[in-house]
């Protein structure tokens, strides 16, 4: 396993905590990618809010 890609949300730090524990070779934080377009699409919910 490479890596794992999920959004934000604190249940998935909770799984890759519990994923690092399990599997040898999975080095937790390390490996956690927050996925890029879930991050772009907060901002920009963000950003048209304001002008609401």
């Amino acid at each position: 396993m490479l890596s794992i890609t999920c959004d934000n949300a604190s249940n998935n730090d909770t799984i890759i905590c519990k994923l690092s524990d399990k599997v040898l070779r999975f080095s937790g934080a390390v490996m956690h990618t927050r996925c890029f377009l879930h991050m772009v699409n907060l901002v920009v919910k963000l950003l048209i809010n304001e002008f609401n």
